[in-house]
């Protein structure tokens, strides 16, 4: 797995092993950056960020701030790797790794009005911690004004859990195999 573009392109990530990380894929990354437009200094949230590629990807491509959310210390491992080597690629966006639960909400005050947050979840607890995240009022104000970018599980029928959700203007997009939420977050 690797950065698609901006300026750390090619360069390779450190993915961790086993089953618990299942990195969106790159031709599902790269379709989904690329509809989405200028990174350049956007504010990124990546929860439950496994290997980082997500928030990484976006700081290569220009944005000022980036704050990873993971809990297992093995993937932060991989994460501080990543960070590493995308800085080294010439990467000057301010990235923070936050090792906790993103349902604890303990970093909001590290990034203040995110431009846009992307969660990608294990599948098994996906929409569990979708409806935590959006019944939860905090979690609401903080990201009031923000892009949210949900990965669906990949089963028949997952999208349905995820509609219709108060204070959430939402589409869903496919790209490849991968099905993601696209919402604005309503003020």
């Amino acid at each position: 797995m690797q950065i698609i573009s901006g300026i750390a392109k090619r360069i390779r990530l450190t993915v961790p092993k086993g089953l618990a990380v299942r990195p969106t894929s790159v031709r599902a990354r790269k379709a989904l950056f690329d509809s989405l437009g200028d990174f350049t200094d956007a504010k990124i949230v990546d929860l439950f960020s496994g290997s980082g590629a997500l928030g990484l990807e976006a700081a290569s491509r220009g944005a000022s701030d980036v704050l990873l959310v993971e809990q297992s210390g093995a993937h932060c491992q991989a994460i501080n790797e990543n960070i590493e080597k995308v800085v080294k690629a010439g990467v000057t966006a301010n990235i923070r790794l936050v090792s906790q639960n993103a349902l604890s909400g303990n970093y909001y005050h590290l990034l203040p009005k995110p431009d846009a947050i992307f969660a990608d979840p294990p599948y098994p607890i996906s929409i569990e911690c979708f409806e935590t995240m959006t019944s939860n009022e905090r979690f609401m104000q903080w990201a009031a004004g923000a892009f949210l970018i949900w990965e669906i599980p990949d089963e028949p029928g997952a999208s349905g859990k995820f509609m219709n959700v108060p204070g959430l203007e939402s589409n869903f997009r496919k790209f490849g195999s991968t099905n993601f939420l696209l919402s604005n977050i309503n003020d």
